[in-house]
């Protein structure tokens, strides 16, 4: 149940004046807005962007998703992996243990509740807050980039359950596929059959499956000595730049992101979807919960 809130304020004359001067000019755009909408649709053509186009630039890039490292581009740029929720285990921890020593129904049991459920905010508020960065630097920075199609669901039901989770691969993706059509970018899914790991990005020899320890392999074919993750993020853009050129009527207008229902969807697991209005919230693994109304700052 979704509970809702009035609070009535009595802000002093200079508040009341820039309130008004903010409220109106709010207005005022979103008229001006919804006229643009309207006439676009009597011509029968889209609706104007909320957003404008960044430059482009040429720029693109494969990208191939780990948890040793968190992200390494065709490009040569690699980007650590924070391991947010691995940090902050032993405050988790001790905040758990002191959780279940209080007794039940009892304020220091609530208080300890609030304690726990603030912590887990605060690892997921600053995990989405770095992959806003990320994602956005890497839209600056590329006109079109190229990722594998993961099978996240999959992934979190093995041993590695607890990374899968933490990196938040899904989150990262539904991103940049959001600020793509923002900014007149493109994104591109390969299909997670294409083996990224085995082919040789320089002659294309397939070498096989590979346990997840060998970072570094020679290609039998060519004898070049490859960096796992590099091979793999420029096969992915490979990969990517050859469907996106045999796509039905040629390459995709910048700005789209490949519809959903033409690939399979992986929800994977997103801290946000956790969260209710104005309240963090948490279901999966017993964390608990914050009431309506109460207070989630430090």
């Amino acid at each position: 149940m979704h509970l809702r809130y009035s609070y009535r304020i009595y802000p002093p004359v200079g508040q009341r004046a820039a309130l008004a001067r903010t409220f109106g000019c709010a207005r005022v755009v979103y008229n001006d807005a919804l006229a643009a909408r309207k006439e676009a649709r009597k011509a029968r053509q889209p609706y104007p962007r909320s957003a404008e186009q960044l430059p482009e630039v040429p720029a693109e890039v494969g990208i191939d998703l780990g948890l040793t490292t968190y992200a390494v581009l065709s490009d040569g740029t690699v980007i650590d992996n924070p391991r947010f929720l691995r940090k902050a285990e032993r405050k988790l921890k001790a905040a758990q243990r002191e959780l279940s020593r209080k007794a039940k129904g009892s304020k220091n049991r609530a208080k300890a509740r609030r304690k726990v459920a603030k912590t887990h905010a605060k690892v997921a508020d600053t995990r989405m807050d770095w992959l806003h960065k990320q994602t956005t630097r890497i839209i600056r920075e590329t006109q079109a980039l190229y990722l594998e199609d993961l099978n996240v669901r999959g992934l979190a039901r093995g041993r590695l359950a607890k990374s899968v989770h933490d990196v938040g691969w899904a989150t990262f993706r539904r991103l940049l596929e959001e600020k793509v059509a923002r900014y007149g970018r493109h994104v591109g899914i390969v299909h997670r059959a294409f083996p990224s790991s085995q082919l040789c990005s320089d002659c294309g020899h397939r070498d096989g499956p590979k346990p997840l320890a060998v970072r570094e392999w020679a290609c039998t074919g060519c004898g070049v000595l490859h960096d796992r993750d590099l091979n793999a993020a420029r096969n992915i853009l490979a990969a990517g730049q050859a469907d996106r050129l045999n796509a039905p009527g040629g390459p995709a207008s910048p700005g789209v992101a490949i519809p959903r229902q033409a690939r399979p969807v992986e929800r994977g697991t997103h801290l946000g979807d956790l969260r209710t209005t104005g309240v963090r919230a948490a279901g999966a693994g017993g964390i608990p919960r914050l009431r309506p109304g109460e207070d989630v700052k430090e």
